[in-house]
């Protein structure tokens, strides 16, 4: 067992663990501008993590033995007997939006997750950490004459659903694993529609909230089959699987009128039309499956590929299924690695990576299904006499489109992952 940590790494490690749970129960956070997000849950998160992200997002089918991969919770087998792992994001998204012709830009900043993962025997690993599943983050306003004269109206929402997980994984025999990820999905999501007529006293404010939060638990299941060519080289195959599951929750919608709502000298006059409260079933997670591959050559190159369909169409959310569609992922990476045992050169040990994507989306807007692709890049840069390593990503997509009266997103989203290693389970002579 572990006798000893640094001092450094575990106040960074306790700092962090912190830091992730506040920002993921705190409401009024968000790590989206999308006005798409204004649908559904909100605009949901991928899968992948670290140097996944520089590679289109896969995940399934993928192994690595100094890298976490929750995207495939049987993944958590490839890692060294002797490895703790350590690992977390930031990222900062900055986005032009486009309707017509008019454009507006936004810029978001946001913790994105915290991972951790170490062997328990040589035939089992665990993992556990927080992401995010989706956001909500938008603001939308849009002035107007009227019958009651000039009206605004406002529409804005806000909040995070993460997600609290724990893995294990197992090894059967030479080649194949098999995992599970339990997870317990947490947070709330707001949304507000306020349309007021500032110039006239005798015209009523009309005020909609809805807020929902959802605490619950539940399970994705993996497997990974790999092995060795004759020339040492090495295939993977993965699938992961996710069944339909009802998530209880809380719900408020309140509905409501008022005279002088902004008035300090008057007092309100509230009409309330309905307030309904709800502690049903308020949110159906769809079924998901999705199937993947890699290919490692001599340790150099890597290349693989996902796809992963999720039926949102038999899914639910405020007991309804307006907007929800099936959606698809395909993506696909390569990563170059020119000598990861070079001394004198440090740019042949870093990590080269490239990918693409293409997604159609659960949302359909208008008779038009949302779609999005976009292609990434980055650099694994390995920290000098360590196995740690600083993973940088970028992403250029597009997502939506200007026709049917619809919001076209063009996008840059650059992520920073730190990848800690620690050696654990080693005997030492001397304390």
């Amino acid at each position: 067992m572990l006798k000893k940590i640094s001092g450094t790494f575990a106040i960074v490690t306790a700092f962090l663990l912190l830091s992730s749970v506040l920002e993921a129960q705190d409401q009024s956070s968000s790590g989206t501008s999308s006005p798409y997000s204004r649908y559904g849950i909100g605009t949901l998160n991928g899968y992948s993590l670290g140097r996944s992200a520089a590679m289109g997002g896969i995940g399934i089918g993928t192994r690595y033995g100094f890298q976490i991969n929750s995207g495939n919770p049987a993944s958590y087998t490839a890692i060294d007997t002797m490895t703790f792992l350590m690992e977390f994001g930031v990222k900062s998204k900055h986005t032009i939006y486009e309707a017509g012709d008019k454009k507006n830009g936004s810029n978001d900043v946001n913790f994105n997750y915290l991972a951790f993962s170490f062997p328990l025997k040589k035939w089992w690993a665990t993992a556990f950490g927080i992401i995010p599943l989706s956001d909500k983050g938008y603001n939308i306003t849009a002035a107007a004459d009227s019958t009651n004269g000039f009206s605004s109206t406002s529409i804005y929402g806000t909040g995070t659903l993460s997600k609290a997980f724990i893995g294990n994984a197992f090894k059967i025999g030479k080649n194949l694993s098999v995992g599970v990820n339990a997870w317990y999905l947490f947070g709330t999501l707001s949304d507000t529609y306020y349309l007021y007529f500032p110039y006239d006293a005798a015209a009523y404010d009309y005020l909609l909230e809805k807020k929902f939060t959802v605490h619950n638990f539940g399970v994705t299941a993996g497997m990974q089959y790999t092995w060795k060519t004759k020339n040492k080289n090495s295939w993977t195959l993965g699938a992961v699987f996710e069944p339909k599951q009802n998530m209880s929750s809380k719900y408020v919608i309140l509905e409501e009128r008022a005279l002088f709502r902004n008035s300090t000298s008057v007092a309100s006059i509230i009409d309330t039309i309905s307030n309904i409260q709800s502690t049903n079933n308020g949110l159906r997670l769809p079924l998901s499956f999705g199937a993947g591959f890699s290919y490692s050559f001599k340790n150099k190159i890597i290349f693989g590929a996902d796809v992963y369909h999720q039926k949102w169409s038999e899914a639910s959310f405020l007991g309804g299924t307006q907007y929800l569609t099936n959606s698809t992922r395909y993506s696909s990476g390569l990563e170059i690695t020119p000598d990861e045992f070079s001394i004198r050169n440090y740019w042949s040990r870093a990590q080269y990576r490239v990918g693409c994507f293409y997604d159609n989306s659960y949302l359909t807007i208008n008779g038009e299904q949302i779609k999005g692709y976009g292609v990434t890049f980055g650099l694994g840069l390995p920290f000098s006499r360590a196995l740690s390593s600083l993973n940088l990503s970028a992403e250029l997509g597009r997502m939506g489109s200007t026709q049917n009266n619809l919001i076209r997103e063009s996008y840059a989203k650059f992520t920073l992952h730190l990848l800690l290693h620690d050696r654990w389970f080693i005997k030492r002579k001397f304390d």
